[in-house]
This record gives structure tokens, C-alpha cells and sequence, in this order.
């Protein structure tokens, strides 16, 4: 059965300090968040017009900043060869293995930015420790061959960052789409909900969400999504570690992508 979790009306408020300083911080996955152990912790930062946060711990794992909206900087630590921050803009993605952290200042139009990373041990060679900055645009693009879903691979096997703990891309839900029933044998499955409402069946049930809730489905656990409203339902949706395999319960009914045109 899927867990999950709603900030509810106050969840998004923080201490008078950091928000004095003009950020925000609320956790949005983790073991913490779910009550059980997930291999991966989510957190979403707002920062406001020219403001700065403090170093974000990234714990030297697998770890990934995603911009939800707005433009501005980042710089990990410790600083790589270039030793120049990098710039970031809507929808772009900062891979970042092996940092200890990661520090946001936003530009005029703020920012609003998802940071996630592996709790899991590393595997045999550690974690590869090179960076990479992308813009949305070199991003793989993808849509749905069963509907009309859109896809923004963040990190996968089309985006050759080496990843060995995480998986994760953006996902819109235009009115009427629907996944196929399937679950993953070895992987834990999050969900972070940018916007809109839809539903998570389990196979039994459906379970409503909201902007800025989150999710996990457990291994070996049936789930499918559906957007039942009239506007886009959209999330980052993670896979920890990445699935060996996906079983599709429905014979002949699987979900399939092809290159944006």
C-alpha cells in the first residue's frame, strides 16, 4: 500500500531566521517522512529574488538538483577544476556525486529547487565523482506512445552521468491520461507532486494527490496513476536504486516512449 504524505496548510513554514534570510527549506522524502527506510532523501528549497542558502548537505552520494522554477547559481563543495558556480534555470538539472554540498543563490525571479539524494551505501568503486550541469534543453524529451504524457528524463539511462543509485525524471499528466498497471521488484518509488491532482491506485485503491505531496511505493508493489481533473498533473518521480525489472500485470498493456518531436 503506498505511503503517503501532505505538508498540509502549514507545511511549508520555517523557522523566523531562515526565513528572515529569504529561504525556505521543507522535507518532501525520506525515511523520516514515510515512517520506513527509503534509500533516498528529498527536500525542496525556495529561495527568495537575490537571496542565499547555506551549504546543503549532500553527504558525498549520488545527488541531483532539480529546478522547479525561476534562475540564478549553485556551487558545490568541494569546488570542481573550473571552480566557477554553475548557472541554473528552469527545468535545468545539476548531477553532483560525491559532494559534501550545495549552495543556491536565486536571481531576480527566485528560485524553487528540489535536491535529492542516495542514502545507500556506494557500490564497488564508490560513486562517479563527475559533475555535470544541464539545461533543459539537453535534456532527453519524451512522450507517451499509450497517451499523452510528457516525460523529462533528470537522470536516467539516457542521461550518461553514471548513475548507480538514483533514477528520476519529470512527468506531466494532461486530462484523461493513464499508466499502465506494474510494479518494480527491487526499487523503492517516490513521488514528488509539482502541481495539479490525480490519482495512485494500488491495485485495490485510489489515493488522491495534491501539489506538494509525496509518495512511495515498496518494492514489489502495484501501482498506476491517472490525471481524472481538467488540468496537468505533474511530478518527479525517483526509482532507488534504478528497477532491474518492471513487471506489467495487464497482458499487452505496458507504457512506452518515444523522442519528442
Amino acid at each position: 500500500m503506498p505511503r503517503i504524505s501532505s505538508p498540509g496548510p502549514s507545511g511549508d513554514a520555517a523557522d523566523p531566521a531562515s526565513t528572515a534570510a529569504g529561504w525556505t527549506c521543507r522535507p518532501w522524502a525520506s525515511a523520516a517522512v514515510f515512517g520506513e527506510p527509503v534509500p533516498l532523501e528529498v527536500s525542496r528549497w525556495r529561495v527568495a529574488p537575490a537571496a542565499r542558502t547555506p551549504d546543503i548537505p549532500l553527504g558525498e552520494t549520488e545527488s541531483l538538483a532539480y529546478v522547479i522554477a525561476g534562475s540564478g547559481t549553485a556551487s558545490a563543495s568541494p569546488p570542481d577544476a573550473a571552480g566557477e558556480p554553475f548557472a541554473v534555470s528552469t527545468e535545468s538539472v545539476l548531477w553532483l556525486p560525491a559532494c559534501d554540498s550545495l549552495t543556491l543563490e536565486a536571481g531576480l525571479d527566485g528560485l524553487d529547487v528540489l535536491v535529492a539524494r542516495s542514502t545507500a551505501p556506494a557500490a564497488d568503486g564508490g560513486f562517479p565523482a563527475v559533475r555535470k550541469a544541464f539545461a533543459a534543453a539537453e535534456l532527453p524529451h519524451l512522450v507517451s506512445t499509450r497517451d499523452t504524457r510528457d516525460r523529462l528524463d533528470l537522470v536516467t539511462e539516457n542521461v550518461p552521468v553514471g548513475a548507480r543509485a538514483i533514477r528520476a525524471d519529470r512527468i506531466i499528466y494532461h486530462p484523461g491520461d493513464t499508466a499502465a498497471a506494474h510494479y518494480h521488484t527491487d526499487c523503492h518509488h517516490v513521488f514528488c507532486v509539482l502541481a495539479g491532482s490525480g490519482l495512485l491506485y494500488d491495485g485495490e485503491r485510489a489515493h488522491r494527490l495534491e501539489a506538494a505531496d509525496s509518495a512511495l511505493v515498496g518494492p514489489g508493489e502495484v501501482h498506476w496513476f491517472e490525471n481524472d481533473r481538467a488540468a496537468e498533473f505533474s511530478f518527479v518521480e525517483f526509482w532507488a536504486p534504478p528497477p532491474a525489472q518492471t513487471i506489467w500485470t495487464v497482458p499487452g498493456d505496458r507504457c512506452t516512449w518515444a523522442p519528442a518531436t
